[in-house]
């Protein structure tokens, strides 16, 4: 006896009514819509506040310092200052702000809060390019040796900032100075120092900002 012939499948059209269908169609038109929304949220810029110029710490943050610029900041939207509302007047820098750095909460202060105080140190030799206003800088006295004895150098203070740096007149009648911000409670070491028969040395340390009160 002949075998009998093999049974054919027939694949069903699917139904509308398909549980199973609805359930593919919404999961593809939600994984479309989450994509939109993230990026929608990556494109999404804010107008926050910038530095137009070099700001210093101690230096008061006025208008016209400041830029506005639309940056994509995300979760640390709420670090930075997006309305000039938010500086109060007289308002000081707290910290070294470089030309086009974003101005952030921590960097914007009072006076009374920036326990630093400005010193002009006068130079008698050649600063490194890194002394210049915002940096971060070490005073180093050298007192002269006596009875024949070797000059002897000692750290003044470890963490001052420059304000500005004053080369002097071109035909050398007037000499460098440079202004720096020293922690209030070592005024009267620098003072003392000035004082003395001594030499005063500002040497920068490269990579390093004014740091923050």
């Amino acid at each position: 006896m002949p075998d009998p012939s093999p049974a054919v499948m027939r694949l069903r059209r699917p139904q509308w009514k398909d549980p199973r269908l609805v359930v593919g169609i919404v999961l593809v038109l939600l994984s479309v819509l989450l994509g939109s929304l993230v990026i929608s949220r990556l494109a999404e810029t804010t107008p926050v506040l910038a530095a137009r110029e070099d700001i210093v710490p101690g230096d008061v943050i006025t208008a016209d310092k400041l830029v506005t610029v639309d940056v994509r900041l995300g979760e640390t939207e709420g670090l930075y200052v997006v309305d000039p509302a938010d500086v109060p007047e007289g308002s000081v820098a707290m910290q070294t702000i470089r030309a086009g750095e974003l101005l952030s909460l921590s960097s914007v202060g009072q006076g009374t809060d920036r326990p630093l105080r400005p010193v002009v140190l006068p130079v008698t030799e050649s600063v490194a390019e890194s002394v210049r206003p915002g940096g971060q800088v070490e005073l180093w006295r050298t007192r002269a040796g006596s009875d024949g004895a070797q000059p002897t150098a000692e750290l003044l203070i470890d963490s001052a900032v420059v304000r500005r740096v004053d080369e002097g007149s071109a035909i050398g009648m007037r000499s460098m100075t440079v202004e720096v911000l020293v922690p209030a409670q070592d005024v009267p070491r620098v003072l003392e120092a000035l004082s003395e028969d001594a030499r005063l040395d500002v040497i920068g340390v490269p990579g390093a900002q004014g740091a923050a009160a």
